[in-house]
């Protein structure tokens, strides 16, 4: 991906490229495929199926499209229709040796995340699972050892296996493979060295216990400028997954995981996705100063504690359920005396009107439909709404402050920003809710603050509320979600809003661009002081 390219540009390239198929040439095609890697690297995920999948549709002998497309696939949690293409795909009489190993090679991974999303690990499925990712990466690695990428796979999933006392793949030696890996690794020029070089090496080390070289290796791909996302997020699932490092008792192998998901929140446009157990656990952890310089430079603490800020935030994150089914928006803890609200002290819950209304107007609920868990906080314990304190419809601020039943304690409500940050191209907010629906997932999301109606320009499109734009569409759920400033973690907006195509600029300015869209918190704030004078 050319990162002097911004997420909008690759997006809406590739947009544009789909709207044209029927009229590209043979030039415009390559460019197409081009933009199906650049998606993968910035992990878009959604438009990359799309995208190769249309590429499939025009060109279906291309085989390395067809092997991305799989790839995309397993990224969305299809993967046996993944297995079935890739399968497919090794069967092509004339296909390339470099392709057939590729995608054997993902097959491993389909197998190895079939592996790992069931519960029992000693089931029978688990086991062939298992077993099938491990004869995935077993044979082309056996076939030719400069595969290193399918070699140190199957490394770790020996060592998985082994811990979990699994007799599977007991004629190997993982040791003796991660040392053969090294070596290979270090015979590679400088020159050749692809993006993942140092990814393998610092997991082929970690296989041999080396961690002063897992350590620099990491720090070689995952502290530069220019460090890609996929890498980040493939290393730190590997180590997670497999590896088990952020479960462990061993405190480096902790410190490292802790460092690699301050660095990934750090990079543009990603999201770090983490479960209340996780939250509760990076809360409370103090990793190794010395791993975290040695993984991110001399900033590294400074970083991890500025992403610990925000998990402090995320305890005060709810998700709002329809009673006795599943979430259907987030709201976030506040003070009422900081939007003017009496009593003063009172703790409430504020989120957006179509999720929660007095009258259940669709989208929302009722206030007596509804329960509220501090999922990051206390999973077990759920509220019920004791009465609507103050609401606006969508046309204006799109807001309802709740009242919640029985005392919330142990959590601190938001800080609120006192400004708005101003808009320039380094200004970043973050989000934090429950996208999707999904169970048990806290989503930590970086944005580029696009623009707002705030000071100095001011120029509501609609008196009275001030809107707040920033990049990247966020999935279903996370409505109600709060917006944050990138320096201190204070409330800026909330969100309420987001889409899938280019939306109009704020402030009169001509043309569109990709843009979710929040209420900022001083305008609810200005709403509430009017309405009571």
């Amino acid at each position: 991906m050319d990162y002097v390219s911004t997420l909008d540009e690759v997006r809406q390239k590739a947009e544009v490229s789909l709207r044209r198929l029927r009229r590209l040439s043979a030039e415009d095609f390559a460019i197409m495929k081009t933009q199906v890697e650049n998606l993968r690297d910035a992990r878009q995920y959604d438009l990359m199926s799309k995208l190769a999948e249309a590429i499939c549709r025009h060109d279906p002998e291309d085989a390395k499209n067809r092997r991305l497309y799989a790839q995309c696939l397993i990224e969305l949690g299809n993967v046996t229709a993944a297995i079935d293409v890739l399968k497919a795909l090794r069967a092509r009489p004339n296909l390339k040796p470099s392709e057939y190993v590729e995608a054997g090679g993902l097959l491993g991974r389909a197998y190895k995340q079939i592996f790992l999303e069931l519960s029992d690990k000693a089931s029978p499925e688990a086991r062939d699972a298992l077993k099938n990712a491990i004869a995935s990466y077993r044979e082309p690695y056996e076939a030719d050892p400069a595969l290193t990428w399918h070699g140190v796979n199957l490394v770790a999933l020996l060592k998985h296996a082994r811990r979990l006392d699994i007799s599977v793949g007991s004629d190997l030696d993982p040791l003796v493979i991660a040392g053969k890996i090294v070596a290979t690794l270090l015979t590679v020029p400088d020159d050749k060295r692809d993006d993942w070089h140092s990814a393998t090496l610092a997991e082929a080390h970690l296989g041999l216990g080396d961690w002063d070289a897992v350590e620099r290796e990491i720090k070689a791909y995952a502290a530069g400028e220019r460090t890609k996302a996929f890498l980040v997020a493939g290393t730190l699932r590997q180590l997670t997954d497999i590896w088990g490092l952020d479960s462990g008792n061993d405190l480096r192998g902790r410190s490292i995981v802790a460092a690699l998901r301050a660095r990934l929140l750090q990079l543009e446009n990603q999201d770090l996705r983490l479960t209340p157990s996780d939250v509760t656990e990076l809360r409370s952890f103090e990793p190794q100063r010395a791993t975290l310089e040695a993984v991110l430079g001399k900033d590294g603490p400074k970083t991890y504690e500025w992403m610990r800020r925000g998990l402090e935030r995320a305890a005060a994150v709810a998700s709002i359920r329809l009673k006795d089914f599943g979430r259907v928006g987030t709201g976030f803890l506040v003070r009422a005396g900081d939007f003017g609200l009496e009593p003063p002290d009172d703790l409430l819950v504020l989120t957006n009107w179509h999720v929660v209304n007095p009258l259940g107007l669709s989208p929302g609920i009722r206030p007596e439909e509804a329960e509220v868990i501090f999922e990051a906080a206390d999973t077990a314990k759920r509220y019920n709404i004791a009465s609507v304190v103050w609401t606006r419809p969508v046309a204006r601020h799109d807001a309802t402050f709740l009242k919640l039943e029985g005392e919330v304690t142990k959590i601190e409500p938001m800080p609120l920003a006192r400004d708005l940050p101003v808009v320039e191209e380094a200004a970043r907010v973050y989000v934090i809710g429950y996208p999707g629906g999904r169970e048990l997932s806290v989503s930590l999301q970086d944005n580029q603050l696009l623009d707002h109606e705030g000071p100095p320009n001011s120029n509501s499109l609609v008196p009275g509320v001030c809107r707040v734009h920033y990049r990247t569409p966020t999935e279903r759920g996370s409505s109600g979600s709060p917006v944050f400033d990138a320096k201190m973690w204070h409330v800026i907006a909330l969100h309420h809003a987001g889409s899938e195509r280019p939306v109009p600029m704020l402030n009169g300015k001509t043309g569109t661009y990709l843009a979710n869209e929040g209420i900022s918190t001083l305008s609810i704030k200005a709403e509430i002081e009017t309405s009571k004078s």
